[in-house]
C-alpha cells in the first residue's frame, strides 16, 4: 500500500454509498505489483538476478571458445525479461569483455530500459555499444559506488525494478549484501571450467544463514533448465559485506 494514500480510497468510496471488499486475492494483487511495492515500501527498486550458468556455477567458457553456455531459446526468453524491468546492472568488465547491447529485442513495442553500469575505475570503452546507439542517452554510470547506494540512487529516479544481468562480482555483491528478491537463473547442460563464477565471494557465513529459495518454479527451455524463485534471508543472521571489487 502507498503510505501516501494509506487507504483513503477505500474512505472515500464507502463515504459516497460504494460498497468496497478489500483483501480479495491479495496475495495474488501483491505479486502482480512486487516492484512498485517494494519501492514504495523501501525507496530501492526490487531486484531481479538473472544469468546462464554452466552446471559447474560458470557464467563464461574459456578463452578462445564460444561465448555462449544456454541455447538460442532460453537467451530469446531471457532477453524478454528486460521488457518488464525499467533498468539493467551490469559491471564494468561485462561491457568491457561482451560488449552487450542491453537492449529490449522480441518484445514487441516495449520500452527500453536504463542501462546502468557500475565501475571503480571509470575505465570504459568509449565505443562500446551502450554509449554509441540510439539508445546512448539511457546509459548512466555510477564509479566507484557501493551497489545499495545506486540502488538507493535509481529509486529516487522512480526506477522501480532492476536486472541484473552481471558479471559475477556484480552479482555476488547482490547476494552477499542481500539486495536480491527474485532469480531467474538458466543453467545451461555443460560443464566449462570457465574464469567467471556466477556467484563469487561468500555469499552466506555458514549453511545456516544462507539464503534459500522461496516459491521456486523450474522450467525447461530446450536443453536449458530455468530456475525461478524468491530468496528468503535468515531473521537474525549477519549479512556479509564481504569486500567485492565489482570491476576495476
Amino acid at each position: 500500500m502507498n503510505p501516501r494514500h494509506a487507504g483513503r480510497g477505500v474512505t472515500l468510496l464507502r463515504r459516497a454509498g460504494i460498497e468496497v471488499r478489500v483483501g480479495v486475492l491479495a496475495a495474488e494483487c501483491a505479486s502482480l505489483n512486487e516492484a512498485f511495492n517494494k519501492w514504495i515500501l523501501t525507496g530501492r527498486p526490487f531486484v531481479i538476478a538473472k544469468c546462464g550458468m554452466s552446471l559447474d556455477g560458470r557464467l563464461t567458457r574459456p578463452p578462445n571458445e564460444p561465448q555462449w553456455i544456454t541455447g538460442a531459446l532460453a537467451r530469446r526468453q531471457a532477453r524478454r525479461l528486460r521488457a518488464f524491468v525499467d533498468a539493467i546492472l551490469v559491471g564494468a568488465e561485462t561491457v568491457r569483455i561482451d560488449n552487450p547491447r542491453l537492449t529490449v529485442r522480441g518484445a514487441g513495442s516495449a520500452n527500453q530500459p536504463l542501462r546502468v553500469l557500475l565501475t571503480r575505475s571509470g575505465r570504459l570503452p568509449p565505443r562500446a555499444r551502450v554509449f554509441t546507439d540510439r539508445f546512448a542517452e539511457r546509459t548512466l554510470v555510477y564509479r566507484d559506488k557501493p551497489l545499495r547506494t545506486v540502488l538507493y540512487d535509481l529509486g529516487r529516479k522512480k526506477v522501480t525494478s532492476v536486472l541484473i544481468e552481471g558479471g559475477g562480482e556484480v552479482l555476488g555483491q547482490a547476494l552477499a549484501q542481500r539486495l536480491i528478491d527474485k532469480v531467474q537463473i538458466y543453467l545451461g547442460s555443460i560443464f566449462t571450467g570457465g574464469p567467471t563464477i556466477a556467484f563469487p565471494g561468500r555469499g552466506a557465513d555458514s549453511t545456516q544463514s544462507a539464503a534459500r529459495l522461496e516459491q521456486v518454479h523450474y522450467e525447461r527451455v530446450d536443453q536449458s533448465v530455468c530456475a525461478f524463485g524468491y530468496p528468503k534471508y535468515p531473521e537474525g543472521a549477519a549479512t556479509n559485506f564481504e569486500k567485492l571489487s565489482v570491476s576495476h
